[in-house]
């Protein structure tokens, strides 16, 4: 009621910056799970402490992004430096929901495709409901989040653990089947039955599954171990399954172009770059699919873009 009488710039202001807000608090939760999922450790408890002195960080201590900077990147107990990548990886990912909002919720899903639905006589693409793009926005981000978790551990050098993955997987293959429209590109044919939700999601996941076994296969074994290089594997089936094999195949290959010649030049010349894992492009090749989709959809003019 208090917000009914404003103006619609001004909800939308303030839904930009509460969707900030939130976005800062998922990367100060996924900046535990980077630290804790490999060592084995529970995300859950115990709660913050300083990894030096074990003492619990106060919540106003803990405040993503400000309590970082309030402390001047020191711990309040014993003096030990906090790695600016926290404050880094908060930032990021509240960018990442203000940026995939702004492209994606506040304009209705301009950026996706609209999936084509029978009627008689033909098709028809259909504009989404508000409730249509939350929902869409949200399974998006659960897509993003896991792929920049996955792509934070492996640069650090250890390996994705399978379980980070799983409610992805688990949302990535229930969800479509009742709501037909997380897919816009269908794998085959339209309508959002849940059949087609079935075949969109197993398309997918068989594009991501091989794709992602060959370019875990290619990469240079030199610098990553077997159990690094499946993390690509996992990240790749979940993109099919959230986009689609048609966009699975244009990442992944995308992925290989920018990754593999890279890695092969590391074995001649130092190169920096060579450190980045496969999924950390796949993940800002992902991003950029979805910012642009509807538009790269006309673009490849394989008869699923809308009309």
């Amino acid at each position: 009621m208090l917000l009914a009488g404003l103006p619609p710039e001004t909800l939308t202001w303030l839904a930009a910056a509460w969707l900030f807000a939130v976005g800062s608090a998922v990367g100060s939760f996924l900046n535990v799970v980077v630290y804790r999922l490999p060592a084995g450790m529970s995300i859950v408890s115990p709660g913050s402490h300083c990894p030096m002195c074990k003492h619990p960080i106060r919540w106003h201590d803990n405040l993503p992004i400000a309590g970082w900077l309030l402390l001047r990147a020191r711990c309040r107990h014993c003096g030990a430096r906090i790695s600016g990548r926290y404050p880094a990886v908060e930032t990021a990912t509240a960018g990442l929901f203000l940026l995939l909002a702004v492209a994606e919720l506040f304009t209705g899903g301009a950026n996706l495709p609209s999936r084509p639905v029978p009627v008689a006589g033909g098709t028809i693409a259909p504009d989404l409901s508000l409730a249509q793009s939350a929902g869409l926005y949200a399974y998006h981000l659960l897509l993003l989040c896991t792929l920049l978790a996955a792509a934070l551990i492996q640069y650090d050098g250890h390996r994705a653990p399978t379980p980070l993955f799983a409610p992805a997987a688990l949302v990535g293959l229930l969800a479509p089947i009742a709501w037909g429209h997380l897919h816009p590109v269908p794998a085959w044919g339209a309508g959002e039955n849940w059949p087609s939700g079935l075949i969109d999601g197993g398309a997918g996941l068989a594009a991501g599954l091989v794709l992602g076994s060959l370019l875990s296969a290619a990469t240079d074994a030199r610098r990553s171990s077997a159990c690094l290089r499946s993390g690509i594997v996992f990240a790749a089936a979940c993109v099919g399954l959230f986009l689609g094999w048609q966009a699975a195949v244009v990442l992944l290959l995308t992925t290989a172009l920018l990754h593999l010649p890279l890695r092969l030049a590391a074995s001649r010349l130092p190169n920096p770059l060579a450190r980045i894992p496969a999924t950390a492009w796949l993940t800002l090749l992902t991003l950029a699919w979805l910012l642009a989709w509807s538009r790269l959809a006309r673009m490849i003019d394989v008869g699923w873009a809308e009309p």
